[in-house]
């Protein structure tokens, strides 16, 4: 087994530098971040500087900031120098340019034992070239290592050696970014622009050129190069904007000056609009200009777009995709389009063919396989379907023959790949998984419209949702309620793992169902459906076999009262766990609000009542704000999570990590919680929150409707009529947040919030 990597230096503290080793140390590595002095300002004062400013940023966010200030240790490039020789890894991260690099990386190999791993981390230089006039001994050693910006949110790390690089030494930074940074490690040759920029680039240029060429606006371009065709949704021109158009430039002109193919350069002209935006100082979001940008006018903050024509922003106008605005079904309409007679056709010809093109005739010379390309243009680019992936879904045969009619002849590998197999994948599927996944379980135990609960193996059952966007309704919550019921009586399971499909644990509970019954009129049917929500929750707590939720993504509303009832939860780092029913006008009421009052208040007595009025003041403003937490540490400050829970980097290993947890618990003789009470806040604690709340009202913090719905959680929380100092139960909470949801649920202003989030994704304020 290869050693591994405890000890990290990164070398440079830029954006980008500080970015690597703040979630380096939030990780649990040691950290070193050395820098050179400058003027007055020393090296380690620089560092710090750096530390403090990624701290700041919205990158980290929500992160343990004191983990991270504990972990890095800033450094002197001229006074600490003998940090590196205790470093297991040390990555430069200086300015993109190749003799500046050079002179780094040497410094780091002459003060670093020898065993020191060096990475470089560049987005464009060859790794061959910086190693250039290097002694064999330290070639063997040193290999590329590209980040992606912003470095917490981006999977894609990829891992470049040249041809003198030890295999062991790949596969030990390999393991550091898998392992510990939790994102994806791609294995690229050494060739412009390694895999993600290679092909990235070149859609974007492709986007840019073909939109002012058939002289489209930008707002109408990003309608079309979003998610319809399977990129990020936001689409091109906002993504530039976001990521930095001087970024791009440089982009741009590395990869029109590169060493690349002939078939490739007529696909490289630098486009006019980009390079005009960026001489005037217009570079995206971080300059508050870019390709849009943000006026206050007489009606308040105004959106408005450039128009290259006039080379002026102008009023921005909602753009739509009309063509075959009917076609629900994504794969059926972008074939629709790209094989119809539209007067998008041509646009979306260019910008899918080209990039997927030069993807099949570069492969070989930029990857190690050709799924590698797939996996990186997701990670690095946030694809939603990676080139091939995206030819095989709408036809690969088809595509290669549009491509032909397009001008763009296929390489004969390609060729020959679909003639044979049909498609990229067929005859050639994706890897076995690197974890236990959900398409893993041995059969399904009992199951409904909804939800399954299925056989994980070795004495373990899955429950997992099958709805829109994992949202629990009335059916799912029955399902659970029967699940507990069969795992605690059968002999065949000894514990249950909570995981459902997707990047989300899930967003609550199914509004189109809430908003029908109220509708309807169907009021006590709803109640039932509360009543069982509870009951399931409530059943998971007590079970006399250990329950694991595997959470990762969004756990809000019912799916964060879920979590919350678990017997221990297996999270991974990126969790946004809240109870934010308030956005849609009601209360939380599937046992949210008990199970955190129980945690916030478990041991004080009346005579700590201060204690106890403070504990369910910080409790219940988040509700009212209808915030959740930007990190799974900030979650286990906010007690969604408890001290004994599992935060872990690798999101695709959370089902296997969960299945494993709840097989210790098991063997370890679980034993589940006992029923217990909490000391009352009573009318002390209810007047003071209706304080807080009248202060927020007067400052118009709040609207009058939600001084209503916090009215309702003031009396949840402090006890309802309870006596301060009287012991209630969870069932008497339970009470509580059932009669305050069904009361909301027949004010019109709470229909009005709901029917607004379902129509438009966001919250009403009435």
């Amino acid at each position: 087994m290869a050693k591994s990597i405890r000890k990290l230096a990164v070398v440079g503290a830029g954006t980008m530098g500080a970015a690597i080793a703040a979630c380096g140390a939030r990780a649990g590595l040691d950290v070193v971040l050395m820098v050179r002095g400058k003027a007055e300002e020393s090296g380690r004062e620089r560092a710090q500087k750096a530390v403090a400013a990624i701290l700041k940023s919205g990158e980290m966010k929500g992160s343990d900031e004191a983990r991270i200030r504990a972990g890095v240790v800033c450094a002197d490039m001229q006074q600490d120098t003998a940090l590196l020789a205790e470093c297991d890894l040390v990555i430069e991260a200086v300015a993109e340019n190749l003799g500046v690099k050079q002179s780094t990386i040497g410094f780091i190999f002459d003060n670093a034992s020898e065993d020191t791993i060096v990475g470089t981390n560049t987005s464009n230089i060859s790794i061959a070239s910086i190693a250039e006039g290097m002694d064999r001994e330290r070639q063997c050693r040193f290999l590329g290592i590209h980040f992606f910006n912003p470095v917490r949110y981006m999977d894609l790390v990829e891992l470049i050696p040249h041809a003198e690089t030890e295999k062991e030494i790949v596969e030990r930074v390999r393991a550091l970014i898998n392992d510990r940074y939790g994102k994806t490690p791609i294995l690229c040759k050494d060739a412009p622009g390694f895999i993600a920029n290679r092909i990235g680039s070149m859609a974007l240029t492709s986007i840019m050129n073909a939109t002012t060429e058939m002289g489209y606006g930008f707002a109408k371009a990003d309608a079309l190069t979003g998610d319809l065709i399977f990129r990020p949704k936001q689409g091109a021109f906002k993504l530039l904007d976001l990521v930095g158009l001087d970024i791009s430039v440089h982009t741009v002109e590395y990869m029109a000056g590169a060493d690349i193919p002939e078939y490739e350069k007529p696909f490289r002209n630098r486009p006019a609009v980009l390079l005009d935006l960026a001489q005037r100082g217009y570079l995206g979001n971080k300059t508050g200009m870019g390709f849009y940008t943000k006026k206050k006018g007489p009606k308040g903050t105004e959106r408005f777009v450039w128009d290259y024509e006039k080379t002026e922003y102008v009023p921005l106008e909602r753009a739509k995709v009309d063509s075959l605005a009917e076609v629900r079904d994504k794969k059926e309409r972008l074939r629709g389009l790209l094989f119809g007679d539209f007067p998008e056709t041509a646009f979306l010809r260019r910008v899918v063919l080209e990039p997927m093109w030069l993807a099949m005739k570069a492969a070989d010379e930029i990857s190690y396989d050709f799924r590698d390309i797939d996996a990186a243009m997701r990670g690095g680019y946030n694809w939603i379907k990676g080139p091939f992936e995206l030819c095989d879904l709408l036809g690969a045969k088809e595509i290669l023959g549009l491509m032909e009619a397009q001008g763009l002849e296929s390489p004969a590998w390609a060729m020959d790949k679909i003639e044979k197999d049909g498609a990229f994948y067929a005859g050639a599927a994706k890897p076995a998984a690197a974890y236990l996944q959900l398409t893993d379980q041995r059969g399904v135990i009992l199951e409904n419209k909804d939800a399954a609960l299925c056989d994980l193996g070795d004495g373990v059952a899955l429950f997992t949702l099958r709805t829109k966007a994992n949202t629990y309704t009335i059916p799912a919550a029955q399902l659970m309620l029967a699940a507990a019921e069969e795992v605690e009586k059968s002999e065949a399971f000894k514990a249950m793992v909570v995981c459902n499909p997707g990047a989300n644990l899930g967003a609550g509970a199914n509004l189109y169902e809430v908003a029908a019954a109220i509708e309807t009129g169907q009021f006590d049917m709803l109640e039932r459906g509360v009543e069982d929500f509870q009951k399931a929750n409530l059943r998971l707590k007590y079970l006399k076999k250990p329950v694991v939720v595997a959470a990762r993504g969004q756990a809000l509303g019912g799916s964060a009262e879920l979590m919350l009832h678990a017997g221990c939860v297996v999270a991974h780092s990126e969790l946004y766990a809240g109870l934010v029913e308030m956005g849609v006008g009601l209360v939380p009421s599937g046992g949210g609000c008990a199970e955190l009052l129980f945690r916030a208040t478990e041991g004080l007595q009346y005579g700590q009542m201060a204690r106890i009025i403070a504990a369910i003041d910080e409790l219940v403003l988040p509700i009212a704000q209808a915030k959740y937490s930007m990190s799974a540490e900030e979650a286990q400050k906010n007690l969604y999570l408890r001290r004994g829970d599992f935060i872990i980097a690798k999101a695709d290993a959370l089902l296997e990590q969960a299945k494993a947890t709840a097989i210790r618990l098991a063997d370890a003789n679980w034993r589940a919680p006992v029923k217990g009470t909490v000391t009352a806040a009573g009318e002390s604690g209810y007047t003071h929150l209706m304080a807080t709340v009248n202060v927020m009202l007067q400052g118009r913090m709040m609207t009058p409707y939600d001084a209503v719905i916090v009215e309702k959680l003031a009396r949840i929380f402090s006890g309802g009529d309870a006596l301060a100092g009287e012991p209630i139960c969870e069932e008497d909470v339970l009470f509580l947040e059932r009669k305050a949801f069904m009361e909301l649920c027949h004010n019109e202003k709470t229909l009005e919030r709901i029917k607004g989030m379902v129509a438009t994704g966001k919250p009403v304020r009435n």
